[in-house]
């Protein structure tokens, strides 16, 4: 039977299925107190509002389930009956059933439930499906105290709250007979009111379009008061003429003054429907707000099940439930969450004998948080179990050629974690009912990427593993950086760009074959934004591009860096993206586009994909390696012991263009120079294991290497010591207490070029 009435209808789905889950929690409650009386009053109440909600209703079958489940939880409450742990699969089949009921009840698709075996069932006359039997046994139950959210979730019924009111704690109002009377004489009001959540959406993206619209204006408003600006300019000159006519010259300041007076109304119109279009975007997100609690309710019941099937003990932890996320977000996040947790229970955690065998706490603990830190959402779920195993990965990713030797043994560890993103990737070579299908952590990438968000891996063998997702709390409109490559623009979002530099050509220089250049303490590879977005035809641009620079912006994307090169940047914009549509979706590195305040088109870059592409394809084609620099086919190998020198020398070495071997010692530097002679060496004299004197009078004893220039950098200035450096060959012997930046790279020039 389907309920003919909408309102009614959607009242009755509400309220059943937050008395089911009511029932679903106590019962994991009582798991850990079997014997408190409380809770199975607690539970029977929501039995018994269900059962009338159902009479009312005329849902017979509904009613007749939840008759016998009222009473068998009436006996054990007062006592008549024993309940076993056993007991409460029993009742969570009926729960299922129940649930196949109200969907019957709410969309009128036919449910194949039989209601005499059922209730056979809970009675214990009749045993579980073969599907719904779970272990059970004195040490496996298991969750093992599953803690409750922080804030109970409560779920407001549609009747009485709006979504807005449902996050408020319910407050008891006292009113006076006669503020009663006062209110009565105001005559018929309506307190709340039902929206229609996809009107909500529209109404939230009208608002983006607002937003964009406000920026236009204001640029408006700017272009005024430089028209203005280069007005006054002209009237000197105006006012300079000889025999200038006062009517004209009256209906010149006419005009300035009716221009001054439109600059102050546009700038006020401007502020004004800045003021309001922020607080209308407020306004409708406020209300689309819902809790972490209402997704985060459902994994006791989750966890419980699946870790009884799989002989594993689990303690479960909520925490942040009552944080607030847009609806959007929270209807999503769902099966994300849900592959995570899965993922943890079968890969992650232990069994009971693995865990005591590696002496690790029993029972293990799988932890489920929100938090909100400025404009971001974090969902964070950790265990305690094996931690990813490195190796395994790269040699599954191997194995499905997802990545060559080369590529694999280039990667960070965080780079190699990411790896388990990808479609059909799995460590296991077996298929369950649970995980190894390889899909489940492709959805949970692809929930953060459409929302702009990002994941972090922590993971550490045989102490667990923590998965952080960040998601912006705004996600209608973006801040993008627009950038411009062969006359197009594009937009990068902002919290991707790690920085933006004007570099000297020279300063790129190539290792192992791939275009690199240093940022901070660290090399970083670069490409050609114009490699992986090539265009049919260029634009003509106005700007001169300087030919012996390069502008680049350092993206970051989980943890990974990549140098981009482009022609220009132009302005930071917040903007509303419009994704691709129809033929356009599968564009692979675009997410859309937005009109800017210009009016020009901008297609904005996807940089989850973008990172994605840049796996095992070739660096840099549209420049190439000989074009950066002819210093790059000369080798400079640094031999010295101490770090900080070695290393600031290093950036020195670089920054002219340079490629650098080093080495500690003199010994090192002999090995260095066997597998691969430089082009000049550069060495301390005071090292351990051997010397820079003994480095180079081993050095000279081999004819391939004695034409290489040697250069002395040391801190023993005395003439003795000067004298034997020449006399073992040495080209030029600099003094640490005399360094001259300057004088070291003329030296190293004048030595590679001779």
């Amino acid at each position: 039977m389907k309920i003919e009435d909408d309102e009614i209808r959607e009242i009755f789905e509400s309220d059943s299925l937050e008395h089911i889950q009511k029932i679903e929690s106590g019962i994991l409650d009582l798991e850990q107190s079997p014997t408190s009386s409380e809770g199975f009053k607690s539970i029977f109440r929501e039995a018994h509002s269900l059962k009338g909600s159902a009479g009312i209703l005329g849902l017979k079958e509904i009613e007749s389930i939840t008759h016998v489940l009222e009473e068998y939880l009436s006996k054990i409450s007062k006592g008549y009956s024993e309940h076993k742990l056993e007991d409460n699969d029993r009742i969570f089949y009926v729960l299922d059933q129940l649930k196949l009921l109200v969907n019957q009840a709410v969309t009128g698709e036919k449910a194949k439930v039989d209601i005499k075996k059922t209730v056979e069932i809970l009675l214990g006359k009749e045993s579980l499906p073969s599907g719904n039997e779970k272990t059970t046994s004195p040490k496996l139950g298991g969750i093992q105290n599953p803690a409750k959210l922080e804030h109970e979730p409560q779920v407001a019924k549609p009747v009485s709250k709006t979504p807005a009111e449902s996050q408020q704690p319910e407050e008891k109002t006292f009113v006076e007979p006669q503020q009663t009377k006062a209110a009565q004489k105001k005559g018929f009001r309506i307190e709340t009111m039902r929206v229609d959540p996809e009107k909500l959406d529209i109404l939230l993206s009208n608002t983006g379009e607002l937003i964009v619209a406000k920026n236009r204006i204001q640029k408006r408003s700017a272009e005024i008061s430089e028209l203005l600006l280069h007005l006054e300019e002209f009237s000197k000159f105006w006012r300079g003429l000889a025999g200038m006519d006062p009517k004209a010259k009256g209906d010149w300041d006419s005009i300035l003054r009716k221009l001054t007076s439109l600059k102050v109304k546009s700038q006020q119109d401007a502020t004004k429907l800045d003021l309001i279009s922020n607080k209308l975007e407020e306004g409708v997100q406020k209300v689309r707000l819902l809790p972490l609690s209402s997704v985060f309710e459902i994994f006791p019941r989750v966890v419980r099940d699946i870790s009884r099937e799989l002989g594993k003990e689990v303690y479960l932890t909520l925490e942040g439930g009552d944080v607030t996320a847009d609806k959007l977000i929270i209807e999503e996040c769902k099966d994300s969450l849900m592959h995570l947790v899965r993922n943890s229970l079968d890969h992650g955690i232990e069994t009971r004998e693995e865990r005591e065998s590696l002496g690790k706490a029993t029972p293990a603990r799988i932890k489920i948080s929100g938090n909100q830190k400025e404009n971001f959402i974090y969902l964070v779920i950790e265990d305690d179990g094996r931690g990813l195993d490195l190796q395994t990965i790269k040699e599954k990713a191997i194995a499905k050629g997802i990545f060559d030797i080369s590529e694999i043994e280039e990667m960070s560890e965080s780079q190699i974690f990411s790896i388990i993103f990808h479609q059909g990737f799995s460590t296991r070579s077996e298929v369950t009912n649970i995980s190894g299908r390889g899909y489940g952590m492709d959805i949970v990438r692809n929930f953060a990427d459409r929302f702009k968000g990002t994941i972090e891996i922590e993971s550490s063998k045989s102490k667990g593993t923590k998965f952080t997702i960040k998601i912006p709390t705004n996600f209608s409109t973006s801040h993008v950086l627009i950038i411009g490559v062969n006359g197009w623009k594009y937009g990068i979002p902002t919290e991707f760009v790690k920085q933006s530099l004007v570099m000297r050509k020279e300063e790129i220089r190539f290792v192992e074959s791939k275009p690199t250049i240093r940022f901070g303490n660290e090399p970083v590879r670069v490409v050609s934004f114009s490699d992986f977005f090539p265009v049919s035809y260029t634009k003509k641009e106005n700007i001169k591009k300087n030919k012996r620079y390069e502008t680049c912006i350092i993206l970051e994307y989980n943890g990974e860096k990549i140098g981009i090169l482009i022609d220009y940047i132009y302005e930071k914009q917040e903007i509303l993206l419009k994704p691709f549509i129809g033929i356009l979706d599968k564009i692979h590195n675009l997410s859309g586009t937005t009109i800017l305040e210009s009016g020009e088109i901008c297609c904005i870059v996807n940089i989850a994909n973008f990172f994605q592409d840049l796996k095992g394809k070739p660096y840099l084609q549209s420049i190439k390696e000989e074009t950066i620099s002819n210093k790059k086919n000369k080798t400079i190998l640094i031999i010295e012991d101490s770090l900080i020198t070695r290393a600031q020398l290093q950036r020195i070495i670089e920054s002219d263009g340079y490629p650098v071997l080093t080495a500690i010692n003199g010994q090192e530097g002999l090995e260095k120079c066997k597998l691969s002679p430089p082009d000049l060496i550069l060495t301390d004299i005071e090292m351990p294991v051997m010397d820079g004197f003994g480095f180079i009078s081993e050095l000279k004893k081999n004819e391939a290497y004695q034409k290489i220039p040697i250069v002395i950098l040391t801190s023993l200035g005395a003439k003795e010591h000067i004298e034997r450096g020449k006399e073992l060959g040495a080209d030029s012997y600099l003094v640490k207490s005399q360094f001259d930046q300057s004088i070291l790279l003329k030296t190293v020039e004048r030595l590679v070029a001779g």
